[in-house]
């Protein structure tokens, strides 16, 4: 191996344990409350190196984000894949989300904080990665809709766009409930299982065909 290849692969591996760090730190804390300091010693690295690899805190909010993002594109796509119609293809997606959100609680929060406005201009590599994550995530839902607009289980007189829209609202909304829904939810014994199940029938109705007709 020669030098220059044993330092970039040194340098990608110090990059990686420095994301790592961050995460615990973004994990326990949240974004506002973490300071670059508090980071570099968890990553056991001076500040100047930490600002060697990252130009900012957000920047290394984003690389965290990225590994969450990349396991739910990842989701989705195979999603796209399954031997099913349509409707069951979307199912299957508004399903990887909650798992997703089960599965991963801490990169689902740190997913729906960084759709937030303070960071849609950001500049940052790993940052627009995740806008062209994002954006593949909704291509393949509005690939699933047209396909079951295609095959007949999913209503043909909406647009295929739109509701992806809609779904996409809707289930991440869902899923990230301000307190006081949260309180609403629990004074009417409503688990957030139920409460999911209960969306996915309003989804259900939403999207089948002669849907228009029974409302």
């Amino acid at each position: 191996m020669s030098t220059n290849s044993r330092r970039e692969r040194e340098r990608k591996e110090r990059r990686k344990e420095i994301i790592k760090a961050a995460e615990k730190v973004f994990f326990a804390k949240g974004y506002d409350r973490v300071t670059m300091d508090e980071i570099a010693r968890e990553a056991e690295v001076n500040k100047a190196l930490l600002y060697y690899y990252f130009k900012n805190k957000e920047a290394l909010f984003f690389a965290v984000n990225l590994y969450g993002v990349r396991i739910l594109h990842d989701m989705y796509r195979d999603c796209l894949r399954l031997d099913t119609d349509g409707y069951g293809k979307v199912r299957a997606m508004t399903k990887a989300l909650y798992d997703f959100s089960k599965e991963h609680p801490d990169y689902f929060r740190i997913y729906c904080y960084s759709g937030t406005e303070r960071f849609e201009l950001s500049e940052s590599p790993d940052a627009r990665e995740i806008v062209d994550l994002r954006t593949g995530m909704w291509r393949i839902m509005v690939e699933a809709i047209m396909e079951g607009m295609q095959d007949g289980s999913i209503r043909s007189d909406l647009d295929p766009v739109a509701l992806s829209i809609y779904i996409h609202t809707l289930t991440i909304n869902a899923l990230n409930l301000d307190l006081p829904s949260k309180i609403v939810l629990k004074a009417r014994n409503i688990p957030m299982d139920r409460f999911w199940d209960d969306l996915e029938l309003f989804l259900e109705a939403a999207l089948r065909p002669g849907s228009r007709e029974k409302v």
